[in-house]
């Protein structure tokens, strides 16, 4: 069984989230694992078209998974490409939000598991402000999807809507994928992987996720943490302050992207009204 639905990104936008309120649908099953990131060629794409069909149920019309790494052009090309020749039925859900702001909360996430890392600033003055600000490049990652699926496969949705219109979004969301788009479940009430920055790993967390990693792999690792209750893990971890992006730095990425911002608006017709830009 093949997906015939993926959301794309981007990270740090409520992709977890997503996954989790799909999977509750009785119509939609998504894979276990979230971020198969199959059609990225330096990730799992060696592993074989048999080892993504065994991820899926087919027990339900609609099936899926969620990749953030899928919008991350320059950094991963050919992803589209990949994707449209292995299904190129599938439907495609984009959950985009303020780019700054994603920035600021990829930068985050980074620092949960490297507290080594460089302040905020520094980092976008490193090898690392690719990773970090290509994502953010909402119109050019879906110019790469353009190319390959027609505009009507792909539902593009801002994560404030899914935050503050839960239902209305989730009731959109559903419809694009042809289920019942009235259904509501507990589960919707719901957050995952909220991160609020303030917490980092202390040398005993870094020695056991350090130990999680060889014994089990990064992905398997990941997992292992994810599902771990944020009680058992508070031992392991201490309070830290949020990043703080400089005025002059933020007005600067602020240029950099607001064409972009200006294209995608254009596309969907989408009007993002609580973006700084």
């Amino acid at each position: 069984m093949l997906p015939n639905l993926i959301v794309i990104g981007a990270a740090k936008c409520g992709t977890t989230s997503l996954h989790e309120y799909l999977d509750a649908h009785p119509e939609i099953t998504m894979s276990r694992e979230k971020e198969l990131h199959f059609f990225v060629a330096e990730k799992t794409w060696r592993r074989g078209l048999a080892w993504y069909e065994a991820q899926f149920d087919a027990s339900a019309p609609v099936c899926g998974e969620s990749s953030p790494g899928y919008t991350a052009f320059p950094l991963y090309r050919g992803v589209a490409e990949r994707m449209a020749q292995t299904i190129p039925e599938a439907k495609l859900v984009y959950l985009v939000r303020d780019p700054i702001d994603r920035i600021v909360s990829h930068y985050v996430h980074r620092t949960v598991n490297w507290p080594e890392m460089d302040t905020l600033e520094d980092a976008l003055a490193s090898d690392l402000r690719e990773w970090l600000v290509a994502p953010s490049r909402y119109w050019l990652q879906l110019e790469q999807y353009l190319a390959h699926f027609p505009d009507s496969r792909i539902l593009i949705l801002d994560s404030d809507d899914l935050r503050s219109r839960r239902d209305e979004t989730l009731g959109s969301i559903f419809r694009f994928l042809g289920v019942d788009p009235e259904f509501r479940s507990p589960q919707f009430e719901l957050s995952h992987n909220a991160a609020t920055g303030r917490t980092r790993m202390n040398r005993a967390g870094q020695t056991v996720s350090s130990l999680l990693e060889r014994t089990l792999g990064p992905r398997g690792s990941h997992a292992v943490r994810a599902r771990t209750p944020a009680a058992l893990k508070a031992p392991f971890r201490y309070e830290a302050d949020a990043p703080v992006l400089p005025d002059e730095l933020r007005t600067a990425l602020a240029d950099e992207l607001r064409d972009d911002v200006a294209r995608l608006r254009a596309h969907t017709g989408l009007a993002f009204a609580g973006w700084s830009l």
